[in-house]
């Protein structure tokens, strides 16, 4: 039996939404923060590399903003209970993904405007995308260290919500149960 199509194009959106969240933040820590090295004058390493981010940002809030929309609409239909005890167990390990991935991220997302918003109107050194210089005020550093770490913290979340997304899709496949809640979700 098919799924509607709104729950269908929710469930799209919502994997999209962990997709670009994911993969932006995959391609921002191993390429783009590497690569500001290339760029001579430490003061516009931190000017370009926190304007990209910050661009960036908007595309990921909307994700993963997105993702949780769905994620908390489809859960406060369904617990997982109708699925098998595994699969409550499964909604409950997503629940807590979902929030310490919302939380790091909207952490990371003040820290990067103040990253922004100081290497723009004062200019702060930047050693590469990911770390401040030497000489650079001690709050900068501090910050940068802070949205380094969340960073990390946010990429090892969404990879969890993206397993456990996966996992308990499966799940949810095997199960008649889920099969018949399907049908009359909208």
């Amino acid at each position: 039996m098919p799924t509607p199509t709104l729950t269908t194009s929710a469930y799209v959106l919502h994997n999209l939404g962990l997709a670009s969240g994911f993969g932006g933040s995959l391609f921002g820590r191993i390429a783009l923060n590497p690569s500001a090295r290339l760029i001579s004058d430490k003061q516009d390493r931190a000017k370009i590399v926190n304007a990209a981010w910050n661009g960036y940002n908007i595309v990921n809030a909307i994700g993963l903003g997105t993702s949780a929309l769905t994620w908390f609409f489809g859960r406060s239909k369904v617990s997982g209970r109708s699925i098998s005890p595994t699969a409550r167990k499964l909604v409950i390990a997503k629940d807590f993904l979902m929030g310490a991935t919302l939380v790091s991220g909207l952490v990371n997302l003040i820290g990067g405007g103040f990253l922004a918003k100081r290497s723009l109107q004062e200019g702060i050194p930047m050693e590469s995308g990911s770390k401040a210089s030497e000489e650079a005020p001690q709050d900068v550093k501090s910050a940068t260290k802070l949205v380094n770490w969340l960073g990390v913290f946010s990429l090892a979340t969404m990879a969890g919500l993206i397993g456990v997304s996966t996992w308990l899709d499966n799940e949810a496949q095997t199960s008649s149960k889920w099969r018949l809640v399907a049908n009359i979700l909208p």
